[in-house]
């Protein structure tokens, strides 16, 4: 199925005239492209645009080119280098007066603050994005909207994310941006299934908000599918490995995580490395592998000491105070079922100053004008 904004670009391109406009589409194209990860595309683009313009650079086609080398970046492998480059675009629509730039600049680099964990500047460019943008800048606007919905989701309350994601859906509609849809999808299935792994590790969970969670990855397999989508491939299958281990679908889970470990770490989802490792320790002791669910749980516990968000955290020492509790080592898992407690805590309270601060940040805004 082929992107309407896809569509749409490539009739733009084609009756455009001036030069500078057209680098610009083509780096507005290279953007969506790299969205779908369809990354030699983008960077061919990309590599073209700055050969063509290397002598006579021109402010406009460097902000672009500099948004869309940030998320081909971001789309690759999550690299930190990404919003080095959208801050420069930001910088440089800024100094050249390009307000609608500027405030798509403003919405990725608030959704590069929500994956570093900087949740003040967060807030800052979400409201500039929302502040700036015009009524019809469907994609700043379906970016800021989906961050802030995001947001509100990842500190506990749906209920306020809901309506934020509605709005972020509107804009993507408008602007037949199936690739947001997408992300949209993967956004909303991804907390989901957080949460429901929180709640089952910590005694609140229940199994059919589990399998609600595995149907809502597994329709957006079919929708990426159907789209050509092919950016960061395995957030989707861990995710479903994750919540096969909570089904107690042990050997489903397994086999998912087997398949798809190596490609995630690739592809920058280091940070979840201890919740993959005793996941995958508890399915192979729950199998009868005890001597390889040992190993894999030595090593998620070893993997404790990089950074590691504090929900994931949390999830991680939870699962290996089961793990070291079966394997006979009950002063391990005493130390990290209280490890657990307390890391959970700290993100409850985390989640509470979230709240706090989109609530501030958003207090003339509301997400049916937004």
């Amino acid at each position: 199925m082929r992107s309407r904004l896809l569509t749409r670009l490539d009739g733009a391109i084609a009756k455009a005239r001036n030069p500078v406009e057209v680098a610009c589409l083509k780096a507005e194209r290279a953007c969506f492209l790299a969205r779908q990860g369809q990354m030699a595309q983008a960077r061919m683009l990309i590599t073209a645009l700055q050969s063509q313009f290397a002598w006579r650079p021109h402010a406009a086609v460097s902000a672009w080119l500099s948004l869309a080398e940030g998320l081909h970046d971001y789309y690759t492998h999550l690299g930190p280098s990404a919003r080095d480059r959208v801050l420069r675009a930001h910088a440089l629509s800024g100094a050249a007066h390009l307000a609608p730039l500027r405030a798509l600049s403003a919405a990725w680099l608030a959704h590069m603050d929500v994956a570093n964990h900087d949740m003040v500047r967060m807030a800052q460019h979400v409201h500039e994005a929302l502040a700036s943008a015009q009524a019809d800048h469907h994609s700043a606007r379906s970016r800021a909207c989906l961050v802030v919905a995001y947001a509100y989701h990842f500190a506990g309350d749906e209920r306020r994310a809901l309506p934020w994601y509605a709005r972020s859906r509107f804009h993507a509609a408008a602007d037949g941006d199936e690739a947001h849809l997408s992300a949209l999808m993967h956004n909303q299935a991804s907390l989901r299934g957080s949460q429901a792994r929180l709640a089952a590790m910590f005694g609140e969970g229940s199994a059919d908000v589990t399998r609600q969670a595995l149907m809502s990855t597994e329709s957006i397999t079919r929708f990426d599918a159907g789209i050509g989508a092919a950016a960061l491939v395995s957030l989707v299958p861990m995710v479903q490995a994750q919540l096969l281990t909570h089904d107690q679908q042990w050997a489903e889970a397994l086999a998912v995580y087997t398949q798809h470990y190596d490609a995630a770490l690739s592809e920058g989802l280091e940070r979840m490395k201890p919740c993959f490792l005793a996941d995958m320790a508890w399915c192979r002791l729950q199998l009868g592998d005890a001597q390889q669910a040992q190993a894999d749980a030595r090593a998620a516990e070893s993997s404790l000491r990089q950074p590691c968000d504090l929900d994931d955290r949390a999830l991680a020492e939870a699962r290996l105070a089961q793990v070291f509790d079966k394997l006979g080592e009950a002063r391990t898992a005493a130390v990290l079922r209280e490890r657990a407690r307390s890391d959970l805590q700290a993100h409850r309270g985390e989640q509470e100053r979230l709240v706090a601060l989109l609530d501030e940040a958003l207090k003339d805004i509301v997400p049916a004008t937004a």
